[in-house]
């Protein structure tokens, strides 16, 4: 793949065909399951795409209609989606934690004509709404029956669905091939929901071409997988595009090998496999990093002296980095030392020792948590990518142990250009760019200008073109005194405690900024009086380094955990601010006492006496 002037030619399912004559005996993916690995080669991925594929056709499905697949990471969400795109339709990944209501919401907008469920958990939900959904007309499941359904739909299993294309492949030499003809590039290949934290979830598409695109630059990160085996270990929802990107279609147009497992598997599975090339949100990051600590810090004293000697030769070396100073010969020697017999070692007992090159995005990540895994000798590096892109637009492509707070520079190739907005806002212009929202043709139209899109974040960029991003523009509070404050900055600072796992910085049309906490389940909480002192603590030491009208006047601790069954969280673990402040107004109101405007909103709401 040309990297800077790279063209698609074929459409996703055309390039599974491609790898299937190509190498058909090589390991196209592998899938662990209770402790069992069990490997697919290329020709058992097309003759499964190509079953369930014509088990769709004979069940009515045809180009363009939109299939719904409901499932954690696994092969089957994998075949599934090359086979919707082989008829011609477009996937939808449903996440497994989604409620009915979302369920039906997603079916009736998308007008899904059928739903691939995994469990009876699925299955159930969705029957739950069935009725409610005019088009669908087709449920399948993959490791039960579907329960009882209107009689308009058809239920069925995934083996008997399968069975069903190999009877309809009879009068065909090359079935698959023949379907796959009939595809286009531009043709709709993925629907992915947004996950909805600024309102209602937003059916974004993107073609055959602009996912290859999409992959264009994940190559970029990591080119070593277009010639050399890659593993990687698939445990994060597919349905969130950039688990999609990497684990599905990226392994089309490279030599990345995924190993794929429930979630609860994921740790035994990094050990098992240990990958070479990683893309994972930050909390995935922050988990494994404190759980190392943790071990260091039930070390022996000896083991426990030599990791302290350690870290103090890899803080070194990594501000030389951060700097652009070459460290010193004796300070080299010492960190090659610290890197074989301490860091590497203790990466191995979770399964990241092989791993040399890193990415994260979806989210901010605290800058300690990137300093301690570039200290641990993993290059691990921030990217930037969104729903509408899939792929990355901006990256440190070519820059090791980056400075932590930036995102990098632009995918070097000329069609890929980004600029700032008079308002701060990003702007993107690249072949990658999503072809619209669903069927909503004002909100497209909303997020263009001039053949430029906006992506709703704010940026700032260094003189050497480096970009750091400062907050969402649709995040920025505004106080009452008329102060434009972006809180992402501010609780990501907060979030650097070991103590936070979540801070939500609020004070829209109030006087001044308060937060709410929820600790980490870290946090030794012997006392509640204990935990908020130190709480305390850790909000005096983010409002040292503020401006006065950006500073915390108060905080409260949250009573329980957010949650996405109360629509706290997205799917993939984002925060929804509103519902938050919905969730916990009482909360909020009481941090700012009898003179603010609550007082006032309540008086109007009493009924009088």
């Amino acid at each position: 793949m040309d990297l800077t002037n790279f063209e698609p030619t074929r459409t996703l399912p055309g390039l599974l065909l491609d790898r299937a004559n190509r190498e058909p005996d090589a390991v196209a993916l592998r899938h662990w399951r209770d402790g069992v690995m069990q490997a697919i080669t290329w020709r058992t991925y097309r003759d499964r795409v190509q079953d369930l594929a014509l088990g769709l056709v004979a069940q009515g499905v045809r180009h363009g209609d939109r299939v719904a697949v409901m499932s954690g990471a696994r092969p089957e969400w994998v075949f599934a989606a090359l086979a919707v795109q082989s008829v011609g339709g477009v996937v939808i990944g449903v996440y497994p934690t989604n409620s009915p209501a979302e369920i039906e919401q997603l079916l009736v907008h998308s007008e899904a004509v059928a739903f691939i469920g995994e469990t009876t958990t699925e299955l159930t939900k969705v029957a739950e709404v069935a009725a409610h959904t005019p088009k669908l007309r087709l449920v399948v499941g993959i490791d039960a029956t579907p329960p009882e359904l209107p009689e308009v739909i058809k239920r069925t299993t995934w083996e008997a669905l399968c069975e069903e294309g190999t009877q309809y492949a009879d009068d065909s030499a090359d079935p698959l091939s023949e379907l796959v003809a009939g595809g286009s590039l531009d043709d709709a290949a993925v629907l992915f929901y947004t996950s909805g934290s600024t309102g209602v979830p937003k059916g974004v598409t993107h073609s055959h071409r602009t996912l290859q695109h999409s992959v264009q630059t994940f190559v970029g990160l990591y080119p070593q997988i277009l010639s050399h085996e890659h593993d990687a270990v698939g445990f994060l929802p597919l349905a969130h595009v950039a688990p999609a990107l990497v684990s599905v279609f990226a392994p089309l147009l490279a030599r990345l090998v995924v190993t794929y497992c429930r979630m609860g598997d994921y740790e035994d599975v990094l050990r098992s496999v240990r990958p070479t090339a990683v893309l994972w949100p930050p909390r995935f990051y922050e988990k494994i990093a404190g759980e190392l600590i943790a071990q260091t810090e039930g070390w022996p004293r000896l083991r426990r002296y030599a990791y302290h000697a350690a870290m103090w030769a890899g803080r070194r070396v990594a501000e030389r980095r951060w700097s652009h100073r070459r460290p010193s010969v004796p300070l080299r020697i010492a960190y090659a030392a610290a890197l074989r017999w301490v860091f590497l070692p203790l990466r191995a007992t979770v399964g990241m020792d092989r791993i040399r090159l890193a990415y994260t995005a979806s989210a901010a990540m605290p800058e300690s948590v990137i300093a301690i895994w570039q200290i641990w000798g993993l290059d691990l590096r921030e990217n930037y990518g969104l729903t509408e892109t899939a792929g990355c637009p901006i990256a440190h492509f070519d820059q090791p142990f980056p400075r932590p707070g930036f995102i990098g520079k632009e995918f070097p190739d000329p069609r890929f250009q980004v600029k700032v907005a008079d308002d701060g806002e990003m702007l993107l212009r690249a072949p990658l760019l999503f072809d619209g929202y669903w069927r909503n043709p004002a909100e497209t139209e909303a997020v263009f200008e001039d053949g430029w899109f906006r992506t709703g974040d704010l940026m700032e960029r260094t003189p050497h073109g480096d970009i750091r991003l400062i907050g969402r523009k649709k995040d920025v509070i505004i106080t009452r005194g008329g102060k434009t404050i972006n809180p992402q900055p501010i609780e990501t600072r907060l979030k650097e405690s070991s103590l936070i796992n979540e801070a939500i910085v609020v004070g829209d049309a109030r006087k001044y900024l308060t937060v709410l906490l929820e600790p980490s389940t870290t946090a030794d909480a012997r006392s509640a009086e204990s935990l908020a002192e130190r709480l305390r603590a850790e909000v005096a030491r983010v409002n040292a380094d503020l401006a006065r009208v950006e500073q915390l006047k108060d905080f409260r601790v949250l009573p329980r955990s957010l949650e996405i069954e109360r629509g706290e969280r997205t799917a993939n673990g984002k925060i929804k601010r509103n519902a938050v402040v919905r969730s916990f107004a009482a909360l909020i109101d009481d941090m700012y006492g009898a003179n603010d405007d609550a007082a006032i909103a309540n008086h109007l709401r009493s009924r009088p006496k």
